[in-house]
């Protein structure tokens, strides 16, 4: 299964989607990508089977499907995977899926109605052909800790997303599913995530998000 392991191609491809849809969603991503690279390198010092170069290109490209433009919900996940897919990329493309679904519980996703029937068919069947990797946990992760203006804890984060986009009655499903994710990995390291990741502690005295979507 083959990743985006070229920095500098991935970078590229970030940098062509922005002049294609520009946005927050843009920096959010460098920010997921530098999220990743750190836990990733804790992982690798603690034994696991990682790369953090690639952990860092799977961050930057998890989102790559906004070069689109705006679409409802979840469906910028399968036009990143489609993007990548033709690219070659199989593994980077599951992220850009994967990455949108912390609980097998699809219809948990918010806005999940909203999106064409045929659209949901082609996100299950994507999504049941996908053994998830070490790297489609950690950018789901990130996807959950950064946003434009950098690192965050996950609770001010799902605040805030819920506070602009609402939630329906699955959502700590989804919830539940990020703090599974991040105690799998904190037990691996031995550490809280959080001390990994430089200035976090300033999310603490910045405004919540309240209006627009960090991934818009």
């Amino acid at each position: 299964m083959e990743f985006v392991e070229d920095r500098l191609y991935a970078e590229q491809l970030l940098n062509a989607a922005a002049i294609s849809n520009p946005g927050t969603w843009v920096q959010h991503s460098i920010n997921v990508a530098r999220a990743a690279e750190y836990i990733a390198i804790d992982l690798q010092k603690s034994g696991c089977e990682i790369d953090p170069n690639i952990a860092y290109t799977s961050g930057l490209l998890h989102d790559i499907g906004r070069y689109v433009g705006y679409t409802p919900s979840v469906i910028h996940s399968l036009d990143g995977y489609l993007f990548m897919i033709n690219k070659g990329y199989e593994g980077t493309a599951n992220i850009c899926v994967t990455h949108s679904f912390p609980s097998t519980n699809l219809e948990a996703v918010n806005g999940w109605r909203e999106i064409p029937s045929h659209i949901q068919i082609q996100l299950y069947e994507i999504l049941n052909q996908i053994e998830w990797t070490i790297y489609d946990k950690l950018v789901t992760l990130c996807d959950a800790l950064a946003d434009d203006k950098g690192f965050s804890t996950i609770e001010k984060r799902i605040v805030s997303a819920a506070i602009r986009n609402g939630i329906n009655s699955n959502s700590p499903i989804l919830w539940k599913g990020y703090f599974s994710i991040k105690q799998e990995i904190e037990k691996v390291i031995q550490k809280s995530i959080y001390r990994l990741l430089p200035n976090i502690e300033e999310s603490i005295y910045t405004d919540i998000a309240l209006i627009g979507t960090v991934s818009k």
